[in-house]
C-alpha cells in the first residue's frame, strides 16, 4: 500500500513537472518573440535620431556665415592670448556677433543644450550662450574625444559630463570647411532628458560605448555600469575626465532562477537548457536584485556602435507558474486518489481561484494608481507627494546631500473658473504639469496639494538652483497659451522656494516654503520668492 502511494506521488510529480516545463517553454518563446519585435523597434528608433541629431552640426557647418567666420577666426589664430582676454575679444567681434545669434537661434529650433563653434584647435569663437553669464566662448575642448574626431574629418558622437555645466549629454561634432580647408568644428549637446523617449518601456536602459548607463527608464540606473564594462579597464584619471567620477557600480542586474533545485528538463530555454543548445540571439532571462520578477533583457548596438540599447520586458507569469509545480503535485495526488466528484470540485476551485485573483490584481492595481497619482494632472496625489517629501527629509538627513521645495500657486485661479468654466479651469491644471514635465529634470517629483496648489521637490539641488528651475518654469507657463475659440488664454503661477535644513521635519520645510510663496504673492504676483529673501526682510532672523 505504502509502495502505492510512493508511486502515485512520484507520477503526481511527474505530471506536474512536465506541465509547468511545457507551459514555460511555451511562454518564454512567446515572451521572447514580443521582446525581440520590441528591442528591434527600440533600436530602430534610435537609428533614425541619431541619423536626425548628427545632421544637425552638418547642416549647420555648410552655413557660408559660419564657414566665413571660422575661416577668419582661422587666419588670424588666439592661442597664444590669455583665456579671458580671448574671451572678450571674441564676444565684441562685430563679426561673431550675428553668428552667436544663429547659433542660439539653431539651439532652440532643435531643442538642443548647447550649439558652438570652435577652430580646430579647440577654442570655442561662438556659441548659442554667448548672452549669458559664464559663455562658453574663449573655452577649449580640442581635448574631447568627439571635437577630436571632426578635426580628423569624421562626424564626432560621445557621452561626456558637462565640464562646466556638470551635466551628461551626447556631443555630435562635424568638421567646417572652406574651399576644402578645415577652418573650424561644429558642436552640438543634447540633454539625456531629450531623449528619454528611448526608453519609457520596463526597466531599458542605453549604455554609452564604455559600458556606462547613461539613460534608464529607472533613474536609479543613471551612472551605474553593466558587468565587464570598458570603463572598469580606464584610469581613474580617463574616468574623471569623461564622467567626473572615479568609481561605478555595477548595474543590479543577475540570472533569474525561477526554481532553485527544480531539475533541468524544467526549464528549457533558461538556464537548465544545456550550453550547447542555447540560443545566444535569445533573451536573457534575468532578474533586478532585490526584487525577483522576471525580465527578458536584449541588447542591440546603434549603427555606428556608440550607443548600446538594452530593452527588459517583464515575464509576470513565469515565477507563478513554478511556483504552481508543487500545487499541482500535490492536487494530481489527490486526482489519483480521490473520486470524480473531488476532481470536479477540484476544477472549480482552480478556476474560480484564478478569476479571484485576476479581478483581485486588477482592483489593486487601480487602486495602488488611484491613491498615488491625481486624476485630473498626472501629478502625485497630496497623500503620497507627503510620503515622498517624508523620504527625502530622510536621506538629507542621512547623507546632507541638499534638496529644495518649491511651492506653486496658479495666480487668480478662481477668476479663470468663474471667467472661461471650470472644465477650462481643469485644462489649465493639466496644462501646468505638463509644462513641469517639460521644464525640470526627470526626476523632479510634482505632486498636487490641493486645487490650484502644488509642490516640487529638487532633490540634490541648492536654493541657487532650484530659484532658477522655478524661474524656468515660470517662464515657460507665462509663454502658454490654451486656444478657446479663437481666443488665447494665458495664465501665471507665484512660486516660494526654500531649502532643506539639518533638523528640518517635512511640516517646518513646507511652511517655509509656504512663507516664501506668500511672500511673492505679496509682491504682485508672477514671480517666484526664495525663503533667503525672507531673512533679508528680517534683517537676517529665522
Amino acid at each position: 500500500m505504502l509502495l502505492c502511494v510512493f508511486a502515485a506521488w512520484g507520477l503526481a510529480r511527474f505530471a506536474a513537472d512536465q506541465l509547468v516545463a511545457n507551459r514555460s517553454a511555451r511562454l518564454l518563446a512567446e515572451e521572447r518573440s514580443v521582446a525581440t519585435r520590441l528591442a528591434r523597434g527600440t533600436v530602430h528608433t534610435v537609428n533614425q535620431d541619431l541619423i536626425l541629431i548628427r545632421g544637425i552640426p552638418q547642416v549647420l557647418a555648410q552655413i557660408s556665415q559660419i564657414q566665413r567666420a571660422a575661416a577668419d577666426i582661422a587666419d588670424h589664430p588666439m592661442t597664444e592670448l590669455p583665456h579671458e582676454m580671448a574671451r572678450e575679444k571674441l564676444l565684441a567681434n562685430a563679426a561673431l556677433k550675428p553668428v552667436n545669434e544663429l547659433l542660439r537661434a539653431a539651439q532652440l529650433y532643435f531643442g538642443a543644450d548647447l550649439v558652438w563653434l570652435g577652430t580646430p584647435d579647440g577654442v570655442t569663437i561662438a556659441s548659442s550662450d554667448a548672452k549669458g553669464p559664464n559663455p562658453l566662448v574663449g573655452d577649449n575642448y580640442g581635448d574631447r574625444g568627439y571635437f577630436q574626431a571632426a578635426v580628423l574629418g569624421t562626424a564626432g558622437q560621445q557621452y561626456v559630463i558637462g565640464r562646466k555645466t556638470r551635466l551628461p549629454g551626447i556631443y555630435f561634432t562635424a568638421p567646417v570647411y572652406q574651399d576644402g580647408r578645415l577652418v573650424g568644428v561644429m558642436v552640438v549637446k543634447l540633454g539625456l532628458r531629450r531623449l528619454s523617449h528611448w526608453v519609457d518601456t520596463g526597466a531599458s536602459f542605453v549604455t554609452d560605448v564604455n559600458g556606462v548607463i547613461v539613460l534608464a527608464n529607472d533613474p536609479t540606473f543613471t551612472g551605474l555600469a553593466v558587468p565587464g564594462a570598458p570603463v572598469f579597464k580606464m584610469t581613474p584619471a580617463e574616468r574623471r575626465h569623461l564622467y567626473q567620477q572615479d568609481d561605478f557600480t555595477v548595474v543590479p542586474i543577475e540570472d533569474y532562477d525561477p526554481a532553485p533545485g527544480t531539475p533541468p528538463f524544467l526549464l528549457p530555454g533558461t538556464r537548465g537548457e544545456p550550453q550547447a543548445h542555447h540560443d545566444p540571439d535569445a533573451a536573457d532571462l534575468v532578474r533586478v536584485r532585490p526584487d525577483n520578477q522576471p525580465y527578458l533583457l536584449e541588447s542591440a548596438s546603434s549603427m555606428d556602435s556608440e550607443l548600446v540599447i538594452y530593452t527588459m520586458s517583464e515575464v509576470p507569469t513565469l515565477r507563478s507558474l513554478f511556483i504552481e509545480r508543487q500545487r499541482y503535485t500535490v492536487l494530481m495526488f489527490g486526482l489519483m486518489l480521490s473520486s470524480a466528484g473531488a476532481l470536479v470540485l477540484l476544477i472549480r476551485h482552480l478556476r474560480r481561484g484564478k478569476l479571484q485573483l485576476s479581478d483581485t490584481l486588477a482592483k489593486n492595481a487601480a487602486l495602488e494608481h488611484e491613491v498615488k497619482y491625481d486624476a485630473l494632472t498626472g501629478s502625485l496625489s497630496r497623500g503620497h507627494f507627503l510620503k515622498r517629501l517624508r523620504s527625502e527629509v530622510n536621506q538629507a538627513n542621512a547623507t546632507g546631500v541638499p534638496a529644495c521645495i518649491v511651492l506653486v500657486d496658479l495666480d487668480h485661479f478662481k477668476q479663470i473658473n468663474d471667467t472661461w468654466g471650470h472644465a477650462l479651469g481643469d485644462t489649465v491644471l493639466a496644462t501646468f504639469v505638463r509644462l513641469c514635465h517639460d521644464s525640470l529634470r526627470e526626476d523632479d517629483i510634482c505632486g498636487r496639494l490641493g486645487g490650484e496648489e502644488f509642490a516640487i521637490i529638487l532633490s540634490g539641488a541648492t536654493e541657487a538652483r532650484a530659484f532658477d528651475a522655478a524661474e524656468r518654469l515660470r517662464e515657460a507657463v507665462r509663454a502658454a497659451r490654451i486656444n478657446v475659440d479663437g481666443r488665447a488664454l494665458q495664465f501665471t503661477i507665484s512660486a516660494g522656494v526654500a531649502q532643506w535644513h539639518a533638523g528640518d521635519d517635512d511640516n517646518a520645510w513646507l511652511q517655509r516654503a509656504d512663507a516664501a510663496l506668500y511672500l511673492a504673492k505679496s509682491r504682485g504676483r508672477d514671480r517666484c520668492a526664495r525663503e533667503s529673501d525672507l531673512r533679508v526682510l528680517t534683517g537676517g532672523g529665522s
